[in-house]
């Protein structure tokens, strides 16, 4: 089981348009169920989340909790899909705030 992990500093009043970009995972090798945990700094409620797996939406200008802390297993992972291979997995992250926010994230890739 693959599994993306990490912390990505999203600069004032910009965006990231996918944390995910060159990862071995981006585009996924196979038929998969893919689990998405997703928590922001303390001031993560100025952070706007699209999620996308292939084709599908699985959130559009969300929001995550402001816990400052790597996502904990099953808490934290609310989002999941199942993509073919070869889909593009993409996390775009705004920043609402002119002041720089941490979003820590973590996806779970499993063959389907």
């Amino acid at each position: 089981m693959p599994v993306m992990m990490d912390q990505t500093s999203i600069a004032g009043l910009s965006t990231n348009d996918n944390i995910l970009a060159g990862s071995q995972w981006e585009y996924l090798p196979y038929n998969s169920r893919v689990e998405f945990g997703l928590v922001g700094d303390a001031n993560a409620i100025d952070l706007r989340l699209d999620i996308f797996s292939g084709q599908d939406i699985l959130m559009e200008n969300g929001r995550v909790s402001n816990a400052a802390r790597m996502p904990v297993y099953p808490d934290d992972f609310q989002l999941y899909d199942y993509a073919r291979g070869g889909e593009r997995v993409k996390i775009r992250v705004r920043n609402a705030n002119a002041a720089a926010r941490t979003i820590f994230w973590c996806v779970r890739i499993y063959p389907a």
